[in-house]
């Protein structure tokens, strides 16, 4: 048996190359014995054996045919982590909500904007997004601040207002203020929305995680 192995599959290198790209399409088809792991332990005994030639290869000194032996095998494992790495992304959902010493410092990391620390959360809820193929996730934020607090908070927007900042711009209208973010590379990966109500003291976050 091992006189038959190497002699016709191990030292023949294009051989094992032959038999691991049937195999591959065994698994991947599951046309034989479907429903059962025949696929996958085709896979792993042809693979071993074309290690095993690769190996013989470069005993043999023919080191560019081990080295391109290798690269075949290498191939498939490198998709298949790939692949699992995708749906490991997909399984790896954020927490249900954003923890509550998160919130000042996110609001201030993308609109400058100091928020009082004595608030009420209304709404905090993390979702991931539907169909993604990795950890995609979108942040619905609602908080409630104190009347008290509403003038140190209208004077930050208007003097921001005022400034040049590469991470958005402040709009005002009829029920408080808008913050419009800008569409760059500093938004490009977390495109959000921003809204101060003075009206009803809220503050809202709508932000999607690309």
């Amino acid at each position: 048996m091992t006189e038959i192995l190497k002699k016709y599959i191990v030292s023949k290198w294009w051989l094992p190359i032959l038999l691991f790209g049937i195999s591959i399409i065994l698994f991947i088809s599951d046309i034989i014995l479907p429903n059962t792991d025949f696929g996958f332990y085709t896979l792993l005994l042809f693979g071993i054996i074309l290690l095993i030639s690769a190996i013989w290869q470069f005993f043999k000194g023919k080191i560019a045919i081990g080295f391109f032996q290798l690269s075949i095998l290498a191939t498939p494992i490198l998709f298949f982590g790939f692949m699992v790495y995708l749906f490991a992304g997909m399984m790896n959902k954020p927490d249900g909500e954003l923890a509550l010493d998160r919130i000042e410092p996110l609001i201030k990391e993308k609109t400058d904007l100091i928020i009082p620390k004595d608030f009420e959360v209304m709404k905090n809820l993390i979702e991931h997004t539907e169909g993604a193929f990795d950890s995609d996730y979108s942040i619905g934020l609602t908080i409630e601040y104190k009347e008290s607090d509403e003038k140190n908070i209208i004077e930050q927007i208007l003097k921001s207002a005022e400034l040049e900042s590469d991470k958005g711009s402040w709009k005002k209208h009829n029920n408080g203020f808008d913050f419009e973010h800008k569409y760059n590379e500093i938004n490009s990966a977390e495109p959000f929305y921003f809204k101060v109500d003075t009206l009803n003291n809220k503050m809202e976050l709508n932000l999607s995680h690309l």
